[in-house]
């Protein structure tokens, strides 16, 4: 099992300010949806190992919206994709490697004794990575990333709130209507949908269940727009439950980083 290292918590003079914890609200994935998106953070990922089947949650990106929540907020990757859960923890090591793990501390937290200061519970990670889960045959070049082309999100949020706003990582009339106008082209996540009932405005917190191999992407920051753009030089991970493949922007189309570069650190 690859056992993710405590990276030496190098911590930043941000650990001398306080910040509150995130909230979310609105639509989390609806079924259609072509990808699940969650945020990569070392708490979890150590968390992880300690069980078969890890649980991932929906990293919301939008604004506060006053419509209730509509979707579900987790995904479980079960046996078939054990070794892609072994792989992203170690995709996100490698790239701790290029990019240090930022921390700041949570609000009234005292170090009293100097294990407190290494210990996850007492901070925020600032700078966890974006993964978005897709199904193991999804060919992502051919798409553009962060898109969830699903033409149908209106009717599947109507069965939580009767309106409410989508929530986009690429926010631009041309990326929401690409994702419109293209979502017949592009097969949905492949998930089975957990036996709940649903309510109005409450968003359905037992996981999804993948009812195929996946494959995860892994960027190396959250602007996802200069993703959408094709902007030379952005880089991620894909990682399969095979192993673990560098892509990078070149000449506005996708290629290995190494065909590229060379298999050079």
């Amino acid at each position: 099992m690859h056992r993710l290292p405590l990276i030496g918590l190098a911590v930043s003079l941000s650990l001398l300010t306080p910040v509150s914890p995130a909230r979310a609200t609105n639509d989390y994935f609806l079924p259609g949806d072509a990808f699940f998106p969650s945020r990569l953070i070392l708490k979890n990922l150590k968390e992880q190992e300690q069980g078969a089947e890890p649980v991932y949650y929906y990293n919301y990106v939008c604004e506060y919206a006053f419509c209730g929540y509509a979707g579900y907020s987790q995904l479980k990757l079960h046996k078939q994709n054990s070794e892609l859960a072994k792989n992203i923890r170690k995709a996100y090591s490698l790239i701790r490697e290029r990019q240090p793990i930022r921390l700041q501390r949570k609000n009234n937290v005292k170090f009293t004794r100097p294990e407190d200061l290494r210990n996850l519970d007492n901070y925020y990670e600032t700078n966890g990575l974006s993964i978005f889960f897709y199904n193991a045959d999804h060919v992502w070049q051919n798409w553009k990333i962060a898109i969830k082309y699903n033409e149908n999100w209106r009717e599947e949020m109507k069965k939580f709130v009767n309106t409410g706003s989508y929530c986009a990582f690429v926010k631009t009339p041309d990326a929401l209507k690409q994702s419109l106008e293209q979502g017949m082209n592009v097969p949905p996540l492949n998930v089975q949908l957990p036996e709940a009932d649903i309510k109005t405005g409450k968003r359905i917190d037992t996981p999804l269940i993948p009812k195929g191999p996946l494959k995860a992407l892994i960027l190396f920051d959250d602007n996802y727009k200069q993703y959408y753009d094709m902007k030379g030089g952005k880089v991620l991970l894909e990682v399969t439950n095979k192993g673990i493949t560098a892509y990078i922007i070149h000449r506005r189309q996708w290629k290995k980083y190494n065909d590229v570069y060379g298999n050079k650190n």
